[in-house]
């Protein structure tokens, strides 16, 4: 169930919308007692899908609905990060079965929530192209392309870094060498973890959403390793030729 703090922060931002309830649900898709219920606690959480159209509706971001602005924080208060962690064990589930029923969200709503909706666009791509790498010409400054390891690796190995990725963003360059470097600073068990994960993603063939991961980014010119805590989207994929990759989406916990 949502926390109480949660429930408290929908019905303050839905307040503050002016919205009335019934005609709100009505306008998420629902009947019109849903998010009556929902902040009740007598109906289920709504899944990722839901809460985006609900942001959508109040005319903020998906972040802000969930208790925090788009930024990356380094200690997420506890409340925030125990509903996060939930959300996100079903953001996978829930998109991959809209996705199987072709149940998409309406072009109008990507264009109003543009930095909110990566995932749900990049598992769209995903889904329409049968994993093969075309068409991703909008989205590939977002993720990171790692090419598929052996499980006998010791490391995987940087293919592409995008412009735009949160490893970019925090290494302030998108080489492929300064990634392989960070991953040189992991311990044995953390590499061979890491390898464990994209073989079996590419492997299996199905894609993964991890739980939380904590790294330690260390930069010259600062003092301290920076600490940062993202989930990691890993999707299987293919060029037209043949070769094996796994597409890494990371994005701030």
């Amino acid at each position: 169930m949502m926390t109480l703090e949660m429930i408290e922060h929908w019905r303050s931002l839905i307040a503050t919308s002016g919205r009335d309830l019934g005609p709100l649900s009505k306008s998420i898709g629902k009947d019109r007692s849903y998010l009556s219920g929902v902040l009740s606690g007598r109906t289920s959480d709504p899944g990722v899908f839901t809460s985006m159209k609900l942001a959508s509706e109040l005319g903020i971001s998906f972040e802000k609905l969930m208790g925090r602005e788009d930024t990356l924080t380094l200690e997420p208060d506890p409340g925030y990060q125990k509903e996060v962690n939930r959300q996100a064990s079903r953001v996978l589930s829930d998109v991959m079965r809209v996705a199987r029923q072709k149940l998409y969200f309406e072009d109008e709503f990507f264009k109003r929530t543009p930095n909110d909706s990566i995932m749900p666009l990049l598992l769209r791509w995903w889904h329409e192209q049968n994993g093969l790498l075309l068409g991703h010409e909008q989205l590939q400054e977002h993720f990171d392309l790692i090419r598929s390891p052996a499980l006998s690796d010791k490391i995987v190995e940087p293919y592409e870094v995008g412009d735009n990725s949160l490893a970019a963003r925090k290494l302030g360059t998108n080489s492929t060498e300064a990634l392989r470097r960070l991953v040189e600073t992991f311990d044995d068990d953390a590499r061979r973890d890491l390898v464990q994960s994209y073989y079996e993603v590419s492997s299996t063939g199905k894609p993964s959403l991890s739980a939380p991961i904590r790294v330690s980014i260390p930069l010259a010119e600062l003092p301290a390793p920076v600490k940062v805590e993202y989930f990691r989207l890993q999707l299987p994929v293919a060029s037209p030729r043949g070769d094996k990759f796994v597409l890494s989406y990371c994005f701030p916990a």
